[in-house]
C-alpha cells in the first residue's frame, strides 16, 4: 500500500517553540521501513515546512518514545518484539520508535521505522530533564504533527508531559499511555505519570507503584514479551553444575558480589560460573573474586550480541539484583529449560519464578539464603521443583511469548 504524500506547513510560533523547532529541524533522523516513505525536512524563511506521508485512516499508528539508549540492553529487544509482533494485530497497527537521543549502538533501529532527536548527550539526567523540557515539547511537537500518532506510548514520565502538551482539543488524539521499565523510585519527575491517559505495566509491583501515582487508571500489567525466535534447549553438564549470569556487569544494580560472596563459602563444593556482559564494574569484581579466590572457577565472555549462543551447557540461571524491571533474562533462561534462582526485588522477579516449580526466589541483599539455595541445588539438583526442563520452556512461552504479551497491550490501547 502506497503512502499519500501530503505537505503540512506550519505557522510561525513564539521564540522559545520557534528555537525548539530549529533544534529538532538540525538534528532529527528519519529511516524508511515497511514501505513508509519518510521525506526530510526543508527550511523557510517564515516557518518551517515538512513533507510527511499520510496513511490511509484505518490504519492505526501508534510511536513509542525513549531516551537515549545504549543500544544494548533488554528494553531495546523489547521494542523490537512488540514493533515486530504488531505487524499481526487485529487492527492494521504502523509504529514508530522516537529516540530522544542518538542511542550508543544503532544497530537494533536497522529494520525499525524510527526518528532520532538529537536533544540529549549529556550525563547528569535530572539537570537535563528540568532545563531541557521546553526542547523536548518542541521536538514532541514536530513529530505528532508530522506522524499523527493515534497513541504515543512514553517510557519516561518526561514523555507524557511532552505528548500531552501538544493533544488537540477537538479529537483528543494522541492518546498517552505510560510504558517504564523501571521502579518509580528510580526515575525523575514520577509525577507526570498523572497526566497520562492509562500505563502498561510490565510487573505486578510496577502496577502498584503506577496506581498509587494515578489512583485514576487502574494499569494493565503486560509484562515484557520474549522475542519470537526458536528456543533450544539448553544441554545440562555431566558433574560439575555450570552457574550462568547474563546481563550488565553494574554492581549498584545487580549486585554480584553478593553471589560472589556466597559462591565463597562453597568452594569446597565444584562448580563454575559463566559471566556473559560487560560494564563499567568488571575490573572491581575481578578484583573481587581473586581477593575471594574464586577467580578461577570464573569464565568471563564479554558483551555479546547473541548471549546465549557462547553457552555450551547450563545448570542454574543466577541474578541477585538489587532492582529491575523486568529482569527479562529471567524469562529468556526459563525459555531455555534452565532453572532459574533470583532475588525477590522490585520489580519483575516474583512475576516470573514460580518457587517449588521453575525456581527459587531469595530476600533481596542477603548472602545467606544465596548459600541455602545453592547448598540444596548442589545436593539435589533441579528434583526438588516440581516441572521439569520442557514443562519450565512450555510454562515461560505461554505466559511471556510475544504473541501473548502484544496481546495485552493491544487490548489495553484498544479502550
Amino acid at each position: 500500500m502506497r503512502p499519500v504524500r501530503a505537505a503540512v506547513r506550519y505557522p510561525k510560533s513564539s521564540w522559545l517553540i520557534t528555537w525548539a523547532n530549529r533544534l529538532w529541524a538540525a538534528g532529527a533522523d528519519a529511516v524508511p521501513a515497511d514501505g513508509l516513505d519518510v521525506c526530510g525536512i526543508v527550511g523557510e524563511r517564515e516557518g518551517i515546512r515538512r513533507e510527511v506521508p499520510v496513511e490511509e485512516p484505518s490504519v492505526r499508528r501508534i510511536a513509542i518514545a525513549v531516551r537515549r539508549l545504549s543500544g544494548r540492553g533488554g528494553m531495546e529487544t523489547v521494542i523490537r518484539t512488540v514493533i515486530h509482533t504488531a505487524r499481526f494485530a487485529r487492527v492494521p497497527t504502523a509504529m514508530e520508535v522516537w529516540c530522544f537521543g542518538p542511542p550508543e549502538q544503532d544497530e537494533w533501529l536497522r529494520d525499525v521505522p524510527h526518528r532520532v532527536v538529537r536533544i540529549d548527550r549529556g550525563p547528569h539526567r535530572r539537570f537535563q530533564l528540568a532545563t531541557k523540557l521546553p526542547c523536548y515539547q518542541g521536538a514532541m511537537r514536530r513529530l505528532v504533527r508530522d506522524y499523527q500518532p493515534d497513541v504515543v506510548v512514553a517510557t519516561d514520565p518526561i514523555f507524557v508531559r511532552a505528548a500531552r502538551t501538544w493533544r488537540n482539543s477537538s479529537s483528543g488524539q494522541p492518546r498517552v499511555y505510560s510504558w517504564v521499565h523501571f521502579p518509580l523510585d528510580r526515575l525523575a519527575n514520577v509525577r507526570w505519570l498523572g497526566r497520562a491517559d492509562g500505563h502498561l505495566a510490565v510487573s505486578r509491583d510496577l502496577a502498584r507503584q503506577l496506581a498509587a501515582v494515578d489512583p485514576a487508571h487502574v494499569p494493565t500489567v503486560v509484562g515484557n514479551p520474549l522475542p519470537n525466535t526458536v528456543y533450544p534447549l539448553l544441554p545440562q553438564p555431566v558433574g560439575v553444575p555450570r552457574l550462568v549470569y547474563i546481563g550488565r556487569i553494574a554492581n549498584r544494580q545487580k549486585r554480584i558480589d553478593l553471589l560472589f560472596s556466597a559462591l565463597s563459602r562453597l568452594r569446597p563444593h565444584a562448580w563454575t560460573l559463566d559471566i556473559v556482559g560487560d560494564g563499567p564494574d568488571r575490573p572491581m569484581l575481578q578484583r573481587l573474586a581473586a581477593h575471594l579466590r574464586i577467580g578461577h572457577r570464573l569464565t568471563w565472555h564479554g558483551w555479546q550480541p547473541r548471549p546465549w549462543s557462547v553457552l555450551e551447557y547450563g545448570s542454574l540461571l543466577v541474578l541477585t539484583s538489587a532492582f529491575e524491571g523486568f529482569a527479562m533474562v529471567l524469562a529468556e533462561g526459563l525459555a531455555r529449560g534452565l532453572p532459574v534462582l533470583a532475588t525477590d526485588c522490585i520489580a519483575g522477579p516474583r512475576d516470573i519464578v514460580q518457587p517449588g516449580a521453575n525456581g527459587w526466589l531469595v530476600r533481596p541483599g542477603r548472602v545467606d539464603p544465596l548459600v541455602d539455595v545453592l547448598k540444596t541445588f548442589w545436593s539435589s539438583g533441579d528434583s526438588t521443583l516440581s516441572m521439569s526442563a520442557a514443562d519450565r520452556q512450555a510454562d515461560i512461552l505461554a505466559r511471556f511469548g510475544a504473541p501473548a504479551v502484544w496481546g495485552r497491550i493491544d487490548d489495553a490501547l484498544m479502550i
